[in-house]
């Protein structure tokens, strides 16, 4: 029997100083939905990226390894900022980070608003620190054609022998839950998995089936079908 349970997904993250996101189709969402939630719980939270993350206020640029961290209740950090962007740290900055902070929120993969994606050689960048790990998917990719949802598509057809033009079903959603593809240097064993937009399918019963797919043949991670636009997470088991 499936049990389909309505959770707060906060209470899970609480327990971690470093969370990291890797994945595609939502990961800044959940990121800034867990900030504000986890500042409300009254931590202290900091945001950061091994890639690149788009800018918000407050931010500080950690441009050497002296720089003093500037504490306030939620601060987002970067080494330079570019068009728009914080860039990456490194490990050491993120301890430096998480000696003044609770809980470290890091985007650890980049997938230019694409639901899905496959990684490139150097993708994604999970640090070494990371004791939990959200891995995020867009379930608005099924039904569309593979080139117009998956970032880095050629590399993806180049290895699976699937044609771009070739439609997302829930089969071909699943296969990117691999050790090869979403599931790359990731340890199951501290990972959740986030099926998110279940809101914007035209058939929401294909969510369930993915989220059932998945959870029969992937030992170990947890699963979460979700809107995070709409903070409406699900805990899905047998």
């Amino acid at each position: 029997m499936w049990y389909f349970q309505k959770i707060d997904p906060v209470q899970s993250v609480i327990p971690f100083k470093y969370v990291a996101f890797v994945g595609a189709g939502g990961k800044t969402s959940l990121i800034e939905y867990f900030a504000s939630r986890l500042v409300k719980e009254g931590k202290t939270v900091a945001i950061t990226t091994t890639t690149k993350i788009f800018v918000r206020e407050p931010y500080q640029l950690l441009k050497n390894s002296k720089d003093q961290i500037d504490v306030t209740s939620l601060n987002r950090f970067g080494r330079t900022l570019e068009n728009g962007k914080l860039t990456a740290v490194n490990d050491e900055d993120i301890q430096r980070i998480g000696s003044s902070y609770d809980i470290v929120l890091i985007e650890a993969d980049g997938a230019k608003h694409r639901p899905l994606k496959f990684p490139a050689p150097y993708e994604p960048v999970v640090p070494s620190v990371a004791e939990k790990i959200y891995v995020v998917s867009g379930l608005d990719a099924l039904f569309h054609q593979v080139q117009e949802v998956v970032f880095r598509y050629e590399l993806f057809c180049n290895i699976t022998g699937i044609d771009g033009q070739a439609v997302v079903t829930e089969d071909v959603f699943m296969n990117f839950f691999s050790p090869s593809i979403l599931f790359k240097g990731v340890d199951t064993g501290k990972c959740t998995i986030v099926l998110n937009k279940y809101d914007v399918l035209r058939q929401r019963s294909c969510g369930g089936i993915v989220a059932k797919g998945l959870l029969k043949n992937i030992h170990g991670p947890d699963l979460i079908v979700s809107s995070i636009n709409h903070h409406v997470f699900y805990r899905i088991t047998r």
